[in-house]
């Protein structure tokens, strides 16, 4: 459990970015982790049944794992595929920063457009503060259109409400009392706390997300995104090197999202799952290596499609898979 006891809301004195306890254990420049969506199970149909939740998420922390990703779905579409893990995004994450320790803890992703900035922003920074700096912020416009009416949000004008959300929020959490001007609300003369312990919160930015990548490469930590055939995942990867590179040699890391049913026999070659694959761990491996040879820096795995239990699952890729893909230190040069 988290004994963070120092609490410090109005962060006078922000630690160092290159400190950033949530960033150096899901990241290693130069390298890959492996990263978990939750929920950490496999199931049929939308909805999981969320059984040992608490007990497979510390299995996965201990086992070396670098980080867990909520995701935001706000309602059920029985047409779309899942539910995510059903609880709403930011209670859960509270909860589960406080029966975690050292797992970093994201949201994949945070749908902006149908949330008050300043609702997003103060769970944010929350979460931030509860974790002791282990939260990172995956963030996206949505793709379930369903769910836009229901908040009375227009859902083709999304991208710009996007934009708008994202200045909003990070004005308000990393400016003390700030002059906030905008068609979502204004701010004078009042401040949102508590504020992010490193000055301001990671933003990862989900897919295109309707933005242009150079805006994402910006604005954005880090990019979220889905699976792609290695010759096309390389070009985005290049393409994100190139225009996130930087004098000051700020790291800016690239993740993929896939899904994997890893099965019994450790030489099964892969078969093709949506999103995804169901392989052995030898052959997983060699994939592994193969990602990590293009430049990504975190595989994310959802493991919705998985035929075993995940607890064994998890213990296998401890025992032959994550020694070759350790989380990052607590530390960053």
């Amino acid at each position: 459990m988290s004994n963070h006891t120092d609490i410090d809301v109005t962060v006078e004195n922000p630690r160092p970015w290159a400190d950033h306890r949530g960033l150096n254990r899901a990241f290693r420049a130069g390298a890959m982790t492996i990263g978990l969506i939750a929920p950490l199970e496999g199931f049929d149909g939308p909805v999981p049944t969320m059984s040992n939740h608490i007990e497979l998420i510390q299995q996965a922390e201990r086992a070396g794992f670098s980080t867990l990703w909520v995701r935001d779905v706000p309602l059920l579409d029985p047409s779309f595929g899942d539910t995510g893990q059903v609880f709403d995004t930011w209670t859960y994450l509270g909860y589960l920063a406080a029966r975690t320790e050292n797992i970093a803890l994201g949201t994949a992703s945070v749908v902006l457009p149908l949330r008050h900035p300043l609702d997003t922003a103060k769970a944010a920074t929350s979460v931030d503060q509860l974790s002791d700096g282990r939260f990172l912020l995956g963030v996206a416009t949505g793709d379930r259109a369903v769910e836009f009416p229901a908040y009375n949000i227009d859902y083709q004008t999304r991208g710009a409400r996007f934009r708008d959300t994202l200045a909003y929020l990070r004005t308000a959490t990393e400016r003390r009392f700030p002059l906030i001007s905008s068609s979502l609300g204004t701010m004078e003369g009042t401040d949102l706390l508590p504020k992010p312990l490193h000055g301001r919160l990671p933003i990862f930015v989900t897919g295109r997300s309707q933005q242009q990548i150079e805006w994402i490469a910006d604005n954005a930590d880090g990019w979220l995104f889905y699976t792609l055939p290695f010759e096309k995942q390389a070009f985005n990867v290049q393409r994100w090197r190139r225009l996130t590179k930087r004098d000051d040699g700020v790291f800016k890391p690239f993740a993929q999202a896939t899904y994997l049913d890893l099965v019994e026999n450790p030489q099964q070659r892969p078969r093709s799952i949506h999103q995804g694959i169901s392989i052995g761990r030898e052959p997983l491996l060699e994939l592994l290596q193969h990602w990590q040879g293009i430049g990504i820096d975190q595989l994310m795995f959802n493991f919705k499609q998985s035929r075993r239990p995940v607890a064994d699952v998890m213990a296998e890729m401890a025992e032959y898979v994550l020694p070759h893909f350790p989380p990052g230190d607590q530390e960053r040069g």
